[in-house]
């Protein structure tokens, strides 16, 4: 029994020693597993076999083996291999992950015209997208005028973290641009409450280089729906900057009453004057009771205001309802009725308007108001003086431009 067994054991011992010296000699070279590895930054992935010079089983990276494949550097690395009989075995190697692609970089555009007084781009404003796995710059390869005429490349370079550089080649045009553009038929506008305004109608702008100058119309100071006359400002833009305005004004108007005609508002006229005019009257007498009627009968308004004589004085002997202009024109109709001078004056606006009248009965010309003042005021057949004082104690009341009118009393 000894015997067999012994014969038993002796191959075993043999085969299993000719074997584990097999594995001290293979696993003992270094060539086993590359001392260091390199790889491109950005790859996906990396596995343990990349470090292995012959494929094997149970081969891994150790817990503590980290690296980053978007981060070039050098990182050390441990691989540990499982082998039957002999256990866990130890490896180092080194991943050199290196980064030596140059960015990809897209263009904003392929080439630029610019003048001399425009904003100067810089490097960044060029370049439309950079592609890398590093932060990049983006600079001039060399400093650049643009404020000089001329025709140049611009060359734009873009650098990763690593080195890399990508040239890119944009031609250049600068231009010398001092001349503004010219600004053509701007006109005094005069439009109805509640019409469209067209105010570029008839207006154009030419440049002598620019073939699209900008146009902006500054309306700010336009209500379309209160009467009265506003400012108007044009400016004119072209493509180097240089600027050119021009400023009109526009008169917000009431619309015409389509019953005013000359035959009714006269007929109507006619008929209040048969009322209030008795025989024998003089002349200032007769504009006192055209006065009064209008003071008495017509109700103030701010919103209620018309500016053609027909319409205003329909408006005021019909509806009996307007502003100091309504009440203006409805006098100065009945006052042309009755054959009595008269002329309308216009206060120098300021934050109001306001009209009134000046008649003269062959004395000269006097003061004729026929709105009741805030204070209770009545201005009727007043001298010059007279109204200055009062206008001047109430704010400008009745501020005006002498030079527009003939001597007052």
């Amino acid at each position: 029994m000894k015997r067999k067994l012994l014969l038993i054991l002796i191959p075993l011992i043999m085969v299993l020693g000719v074997a584990s010296a097999g594995f001290i000699f293979y696993f003992s070279q270094s060539d086993l597993v590359y001392s260091e590895v390199y790889i491109e930054a950005g790859t996906d992935k990396c596995n343990v076999d990349d470090f292995l010079k012959h494929p094997a089983d149970n081969v891994s990276f150790s817990k503590d083996t980290s690296f980053d494949l978007m981060v070039p550097d050098d990182y050390k690395i441990t691989i540990k291999w499982k082998m039957p009989v002999f256990g866990n075995q130890t490896y180092h190697s080194t991943l050199h992950v290196q980064d030596t692609t140059a960015p990809a970089v897209t263009l904003a555009t392929d080439s630029i015209e610019m003048y001399t007084t425009a904003t100067p781009p810089t490097a960044a404003d060029l370049v439309d997208s950079v592609i890398d796995v590093t932060n990049c710059s983006i600079d001039f390869k060399e400093p650049y005028n643009f404020t000089k005429e001329g025709k140049f490349d611009i060359v734009v370079l873009v650098a990763d973290s690593s080195g890399n550089t990508t040239e890119s080649v944009i031609p250049c045009t600068v231009v010398d641009d001092v001349t503004p553009p010219e600004i053509a038929g701007v006109e005094p506008l005069t439009v109805s409450q509640g019409d469209a305004i067209s105010y570029k109608k008839n207006v154009t702008v030419t440049d002598d280089k620019d073939d699209n100058p900008k146009l902006e119309v500054d309306t700010s100071s336009v209500n379309p729906d209160k009467r009265g006359t506003y400012k108007v400002t044009y400016t004119a833009t072209d493509a180097a900057g240089n600027v050119s305005e021009k400023t009109t004004t526009i008169k917000i108007v009431s619309a015409k009453i389509s019953e005013a005609t000359e035959e009714t508002v006269n007929a109507k006229a006619d008929e209040i004057l048969s009322e209030i005019i008795t025989e024998g009257m003089t002349q200032k007498q007769q504009a006192k009771a055209v006065f009064d009627w209008v003071v008495k009968n017509i109700t103030y308004s701010e919103t209620a205001g018309i500016d053609d004589l027909l319409s205003a004085a329909y408006k005021g002997m019909f509806y009996r309802i307007g502003d100091c202009t309504v009440k203006q024109k409805t006098a100065e109709v009945m006052l042309n009725r009755l054959g009595i001078k008269n002329m309308e004056i216009e206060k120098i606006r300021d934050t109001r308007g306001h009209y009134w009248l000046l008649i003269d009965i062959g004395e000269g010309w006097y003061h004729y108001d026929p709105n009741l003042q805030l204070d209770g005021t009545l201005i009727f057949y007043w001298h010059d003086a007279d109204l200055w004082e009062y206008s001047n104690a109430h704010k400008n009341t009745h501020n005006y431009d002498p030079s527009k009118y003939p001597h007052i009393q």
